[in-house]
């Protein structure tokens, strides 16, 4: 059945192009802004299939309603993520016996001897350096090695709290289990970790950039240098 619809329901039914092209046809043949939307649409209504603007009209409404939810429930999703995101990245409770730690690792060439290397901070402001070497490996070989050994490091020191930093995303994420490595060598790192993290009353192994890890790095770097 048809409908008439004014101007500006018309406008709200057609595209912008449709819209565009409406002006541009009223002007060449001299129609009311109304009358060449309407032919527009009606065109546009019968390529879809249909028969009336009506249709089309309520076509793309549920067209568009679903694009609007399909986006909500997307950034409803993203929202629960960054939420998740903040929730793993928070620091723990400090209290007086939490201790830092960062970590590092080197393999030069890659693959090829690797270097390991953490740094542990208590809560009264000491610093432990440890450094070790391997013969050969990769970079994940090495990075990962370095998180093993500053979790090793901390028992020896008996901390019960503790918050590790590195600057390997792939080690990190993979600790954390946000994007699991499927390598068979990658699920032993992650399995030696898991453990050596149960021994712990708190503990949160965190991602910083490389310049935020300095010291760990520079000890790798110094150790290969005095290997070479």
């Amino acid at each position: 059945m048809s409908i008439t619809f004014t101007r500006q329901q018309l406008i709200a039914i057609a595209t912008r192009k449709e819209y565009a092209q409406s002006q541009q046809l009223a002007k060449q043949k001299k129609l009311p802004i109304e009358q060449s939307l309407s032919l527009l649409l009606e065109q546009s209504a019968r390529h879809a299939g249909l028969r009336y603007i009506s249709q089309l009209a309520e076509q793309r409404s549920e067209a568009k309603n679903a694009d609007n939810a399909r986006k909500q429930a997307q950034r409803a999703e993203k929202q629960e993520q960054r939420k998740n995101q903040l929730h793993r990245q928070s620091p723990l409770q400090k209290n007086a016996n939490t201790w830092l730690a960062w970590f590092d690792g080197s393999a030069l060439p890659n693959p090829g001897k690797c270097q390991i290397a953490c740094v542990l901070t208590s809560p009264e402001g000491h610093s432990f350096e440890h450094v070790q070497n391997f013969e050969y490996g990769d970079s994940c070989d090495a990075e990962y090695s370095g998180l093993l050994l500053a979790l090793q490091q901390a028992q020896h020191h008996h901390v019960q709290y503790l918050i590790v930093h590195g600057d390997s995303q792939v080690v990190i994420d993979d600790f954390n289990q946000r994007k699991v490595s499927k390598l068979v060598r990658m699920l032993e790192y992650r399995q030696q970790a898991k453990l050596l993290a149960t021994q712990f009353k708190q503990l949160q192994v965190r991602w910083v950039p490389r310049h935020k890890n300095q010291t760990a790095d520079a000890l790798t770097q110094m150790a290969m240098l005095s290997k070479a």
